[in-house]
């Protein structure tokens, strides 16, 4: 295989864990918004129930349809934890994928989902149509340019 990457891609197997997330469809332009609002509610029902995230926030993209994505995002959790109305139980994707550390702003994070494709593409591999990334820093408290994202592209089995 070629491990070629402009952004030192890796193969991973993920290993499912419980979360606590919300899902729902949205235009690209209101993801801001729709993750401060929805972090914070999956936050505070944590802390009702008396339990702590245990690892940074995340989001799935189920399409790349800007004016219609499919996003599914929260918090994994130590063990399962019933939700409520809008916030459910779920367990984030699992099995191979392709991942890549991009640092920088949200919003111009293109160039490395591109440099994913393209080593997908050269490993003679196939993508699900699933990305998933983490946020492995509170874009609150760290500037734009800073901020880190662990990018995975989801494979066909």
């Amino acid at each position: 295989m070629n491990f070629e990457c402009a952004f030192q891609c890796e193969l991973v197997d993920l290993e499912p864990r419980p979360a606590l997330t919300i899902r729902l469809k949205t235009k690209a332009g209101d993801i801001a918004e729709m993750f401060d609002r929805g972090f914070s509610a999956i936050a505070s029902y944590l802390g009702e129930k008396g339990k702590n995230p245990q690892g940074p926030p995340f989001a799935i993209y189920y399409n790349m349809e800007m004016d219609n994505l499919e996003v599914e995002f929260g918090f994994p959790v130590e063990s399962e934890i019933e939700g409520d109305a809008s916030i459910q139980s779920s367990t984030p994707p699992s099995g191979k994928a392709v991942t890549s550390l991009y640092i920088g702003p949200y919003e111009e994070a293109e160039p490395v989902y591109d440099a994913l494709m393209k080593w997908i593409g050269d490993n003679e591999l196939e993508a699900s149509g699933v990305a998933y990334e983490v946020y492995l820093n509170d874009p609150a408290l760290t500037p734009p340019e800073q901020l880190k994202t662990q990018v995975y592209l989801l494979l066909v089995d």
